[in-house]
């Protein structure tokens, strides 16, 4: 099998696997017993969010654990509109469903949700922002990389004018983490990852929150997580999370790229690069024109190669890719395009296969 589905889930790093392992031998550690066995597992949680804050040049205490970025994200915009009693909030039509379909919910309760336009660039610009907020605007909510074309929103300098705004915003870095320099600008107020996304645990996400960024608790009934997140906490997958930020090495976006650029190479003469902004190293979204991209990538799983057609939260989906429409893209291209995604495991030699595996498919079939 090759797997090039990484942005929808990667496999576990041998090391976050055997780092597991090793709290699971400690026996049953429950972190709000007070006992000897609680206690190992409060050091261990204690250890691994001083290490994260450090890893993000944040605060201990603004780092939250949860189960994923969807869990993040409802917490994080549900708990701010409720604490602050927010009437109007700003975002896009290309955000991942943890956010397009909680936005909706909430539009539907009353709070007004504007749209920054999005067109083939595949991220909102800052002049698109700056004209898309109006006075109420009570918060910004965007991706730093969208993951379906991995396109990376210009984090530095949206980040920077919407602090001077005295404007919160909330950061999806779900997308990010893992295929490029993730930094904490002082304009992000926050910001969520899910550690499956980058050879962490499955069930594994964290939370950034500035000290000052208010927002009630989605998960009620204990005092866990600073009672932010009532539920005993995950041991073995916090540390699983941080061993995985850990393994991180910024040598592995380059590697990533030279594969990327491989498939770019050979497909962009049979088809139509999605996305026209700059993008992660990882990610490469095309349309093979005149092609049923859904067609395609049963073919392709056929002879052993992993793909998609978008996220995977909407992959059960024959409707084509929301995304790409809302970024200008017609229904048939939209239902022509494949996401090819890599992670630091792909290899030369398989890359080389999928073009000719590709090749041969586009050539002798009718998709």
């Amino acid at each position: 099998m090759i797997y090039l589905d990484n942005n929808a889930t990667t496999r576990l790093d041998p090391k976050v696997l055997q780092a597991m392992i090793s709290i699971y031998e400690l026996g049953p550690l429950n972190p709000s017993a007070i006992h000897q066995q609680g206690k190992k597992g409060k050091e261990k949680i204690l250890q691994s969010r001083d290490w994260i804050a450090r890893y993000f040049g944040v605060l201990p205490k603004e780092i939250y654990f949860t189960s994923s970025s969807t869990e993040s994200l409802t917490t994080l915009i549900r708990g701010f509109v409720q604490g602050k009693k927010a009437k109007r909030i700003l975002s896009t039509k290309i955000e991942h469903n943890a956010i397009d379909a909680l936005l909706q919910a909430l539009n539907s309760e009353g709070l007004i949700v504007d749209t920054i336009p999005v067109d083939s660039w595949g991220a909102p610009r800052i002049e698109q922002l700056i004209e898309s907020i109006q006075p109420s605007t009570d918060l910004v909510i965007l991706s730093s990389v969208y993951s379906e074309t991995g396109v990376m929103l210009d984090l530095e300098a949206i980040s920077e004018y919407l602090y001077h705004k005295k404007i919160p915003l909330i950061i999806d870095a779900t997308a990010h983490i893992g295929k490029a320099p993730f930094k904490v600008y002082r304009g992000i107020s926050a910001f969520c990852l899910s550690a499956h996304k980058f050879h962490g645990p499955q069930g594994m996400g964290m939370m950034f929150a500035r000290s000052n960024f208010p927002f009630s608790p989605l998960l009620i009934g204990g005092y866990q997580e600073m009672h932010r997140r009532a539920g005993t906490e995950n041991v073995a997958g916090i540390v699983g999370l941080q061993t995985a930020l850990s393994l991180i090495d910024e040598s592995s976006f380059s590697y990533m790229q030279e594969l990327k650029n491989m498939l770019l190479c050979q497909l962009c003469t049979i088809g139509k690069i999605n996305g026209d902004g700059p993008t992660v190293s990882n990610t490469l979204n095309i349309a093979f024109l005149d092609v049923d991209a859904e067609t395609l990538m049963i073919r392709l799983d056929q002879c052993g190669v992993c793909v998609s057609m978008g996220s995977a939260c909407s992959s059960g989906s024959i409707e084509p890719s929301r995304v790409l429409q809302n970024m200008g893209l017609d229904r048939t291209l939209a239902r022509s395009s494949l996401r090819f995604s890599l992670c630091k495991f792909n290899t030369k030699e398989e890359i080389e296969k999928v073009i000719q595996i590709l090749q041969d498919l586009l050539s002798a079939t009718t998709l």
